[in-house]
């Protein structure tokens, strides 16, 4: 049987979208929103007995490679060459990347971006 588990993170950050035509064009912060989908087995011996996968592994790999590279910096300076622009879309898909890279790609099923609490988007 297949289970889904989600952890939620948070980071608060600056961008702007250059070629965007409103006022996104000019540089804003947020507080973003991070939801790791992760799906799979339920583990049924060992260590992680009962768990698809250990929330802390999760919380780890997403401190190591995106909290700690994103919280409090400007996007499009800690991110150039990764993300262009620096969408909540593009965002997604990038942490999905690093998640699946930490955790494996059979792992992490999605990962959603709020940039607001109304408005996210999910990479799968």
């Amino acid at each position: 049987m297949t289970t889904r588990v989600c952890k939620t993170f948070s980071f608060d950050a600056a961008h702007h979208l250059p070629k965007h035509d409103g006022k996104c064009r000019r540089p804003h912060g947020h507080t973003y929103t991070v939801q790791v989908v992760c799906i799979g087995p339920v583990i049924d011996s060992g260590p992680k007995q009962g768990m698809v996968v250990d929330f802390g592994d999760v919380k780890d790999a997403y401190t190591d490679r995106i909290h700690s590279r994103v919280d409090h910096q400007d996007l499009n300076v800690v991110l150039y060459g990764h993300v262009d622009p620096t969408t909540a879309e593009n965002i997604a898909h990038w942490i999905l990347g690093e998640m699946r890279s930490a955790l494996g790609l059979d792992v992490v099923e999605s990962v959603r971006v709020y940039e607001t609490p109304t408005c996210y988007a999910e990479a799968s």
